[in-house]
């Protein structure tokens, strides 16, 4: 009875393990249809890490189309104190964005009088 398990088992082994005539042409042809496959980018990267690269590159994009499209209000230097003293009326009022003068000094300006 032994040998009958040992004969059993070894020809289950042997069915198993050993590959048929055709296994080294399955396994070339298989080789070839990876190397025909179209390469991308994604390709290179590890399939764990293109979420994370994803995100970064969807993240980057918006950054980018915020800072087109929402213009930034310069901030006061250094030089827009020292020249301040030089400018008149009319130049202060174009170099200021925050302080917007009344409707008064805009008449002055451009030169209209009251009509009474």
């Amino acid at each position: 009875m032994d040998t009958k398990l040992k004969e059993f088992f070894d020809e289950e082994k042997k069915r198993v393990f050993t590959p048929d005539p055709h296994f080294h042409t399955r396994v070339m042809a298989r080789v070839r249809e990876a190397r025909a496959a179209d390469y991308t980018i994604w390709d290179a990267v590890p399939s764990s890490s293109r979420p994370v690269f994803g995100l970064a590159l969807v993240l980057m994009l918006a950054f980018l189309a915020v800072q087109l499209f929402i213009p930034q209000i310069p901030e006061r230097g250094f030089l827009d104190a020292l020249l301040e003293a030089e400018q008149g009326p009319s130049d202060a009022m174009l170099s200021s964005v925050a302080d917007m003068p009344d409707q008064e000094f805009v008449n002055q300006l451009l030169g209209f009088e009251e009509q009474k």
